[in-house]
C-alpha cells in the first residue's frame, strides 16, 4: 500500500511512486497480468507479455512479470527517452522491432507483426493492450481508489473532496473517482492538461509533461466525472515540484508537479467549498533527468 501523506489540513497526496516499478502504472500492470494468469491467457514460464510502451507501464509490467517468471517484450517508440529505453532493456525487457522502428514503423506495427507471426517466432504472446484493456480501470477502482478512500477516512479527512488528476489512458482518473464515490465521498474532480492541449476537442501539442495528453483521446476517461479542466505550463510545474521537495522531501514527476501547481491554484476555491484537496503522486522525478539538468543549468529546449 502506498503512503498517504497529509501535507496540511487542506491537502493530501497518495505517493504512488512507492509502488514496485516506481509508479501508479504498476497497479494496472499487476492487475492485468494476474487476471490473465487466472483465465489461462498467460502461462508463467511459457508466455511472453507484449506491449507498446516506453513509459511507466513498461516498468510496471517488468515488476509484475519478472517475479512470476514471465518474459516481457516491448515495442518502444523512438520519441521516448533513450534513458528509459536503455533502463528497460537493462532491467530485462526485450526491446522488439528496433530496426523496423528506425525505418519508420510504428510501435503498433511492430506489435501486430509479432502477434501475427508468434508461432513462426516460436513465441506465445499475451498483449496487455493498456489502451483497450478494461482491467486497467478496474485496478484503480478496486484497489488504488479503495486504498485512498480508507486512508482518507483513517486520517479523519472530511468526505467533501476536490480530486486533482490528469489522464493518459484515463484509467486511474476514472477508477479512483468512481471508487471514492462508491465509498460515499462527495467528490468534485479537476482534470489537468498541459498548456495548448484540449483533450475533449482532440487537440494536442508537443509538451514535456510525459504521461498526460499523450496524443490520443483517453479511452477510459469518463467525462461525466470531470467537473472542470485546468491547464498548466512547464515553468509552474517545475516550480511546484521544487516547492514540494523543499516542503515534503519527495522529488515527484512532471505530471504530479502539474497537478500540484493546479492544486495550489484551487486552494481558495476548495476552502470556500469546504473541500479537502487530494491527488496521486504518480511517479518520481528521477525518470526525467533531462529536465532536472535543465533546472540546474537554467537552460530549456523545445519539446
Amino acid at each position: 500500500m502506498s503512503r498517504l501523506i497529509t501535507c496540511d489540513p487542506q491537502f493530501s497526496i497518495k505517493l504512488e511512486l512507492d509502488n514496485p516499478g516506481g509508479s501508479h502504472k504498476y497497479r494496472a500492470a499487476s492487475h492485468i497480468v494476474a487476471r490473465a494468469i487466472e483465465t489461462g491467457e498467460i502461462i508463467p514460464g511459457r508466455t511472453t507479455v507484449i506491449e507498446k510502451t516506453g513509459g511507466n507501464f513498461g516498468f510496471g509490467l517488468l515488476a509484475a512479470c519478472q517475479k512470476r517468471n514471465i518474459d516481457v517484450a516491448l515495442a518502444i517508440g523512438l520519441g521516448f527517452s533513450q534513458f528509459k529505453r536503455d533502463l528497460l532493456e537493462g532491467l530485462g525487457a526485450e526491446l522488439i522491432g528496433k530496426a523496423e522502428l528506425r525505418e519508420g514503423a510504428t510501435p503498433r506495427d511492430v506489435i501486430d507483426h509479432h502477434l501475427a507471426h508468434q508461432h513462426a517466432l516460436g513465441r506465445h504472446y499475451y498483449y496487455t493492450d493498456q489502451f483497450n484493456n478494461t482491467d486497467n480501470v478496474q485496478a484503480h477502482r478496486s484497489v488504488t481508489g479503495v486504498e485512498l478512500g480508507r486512508q482518507l477516512l483513517s486520517a479523519g479527512v472530511p468526505r467533501r473532496l476536490l480530486f486533482v488528476g490528469c489522464a493518459g489512458t484515463g484509467a486511474s482518473f476514472t477508477g479512483v473517482v468512481q471508487a471514492l464515490r462508491d465509498l460515499d465521498f462527495d467528490v468534485r474532480s479537476i482534470l489537468v492538461e498541459p498548456e495548448g492541449c484540449d483533450t475533449l476537442a482532440g487537440h494536442f501539442v508537443d509538451h514535456r509533461l510525459e504521461g498526460m495528453c499523450v496524443g490520443v483521446a483517453p479511452p477510459f476517461l469518463d467525462w461525466t466525472l470531470v467537473s472542470d479542466v485546468y491547464r498548466v505550463g512547464l515553468e509552474d510545474t517545475m516550480t511546484a515540484q521544487r516547492r514540494f521537495y523543499r516542503e515534503q522531501g519527495f522529488h515527484v514527476g512532471n505530471t504530479t508537479g502539474a497537478c500540484l501547481a493546479v492544486a495550489e491554484q484551487l486552494r481558495e476555491q476548495a476552502a470556500l467549498e469546504t473541500r479537502h484537496i487530494v491527488m496521486l503522486g504518480y511517479d518520481g522525478g528521477h525518470w526525467y533527468p533531462d529536465l532536472t539538468r535543465e533546472v540546474a543549468t537554467g537552460t530549456r529546449h523545445a519539446a
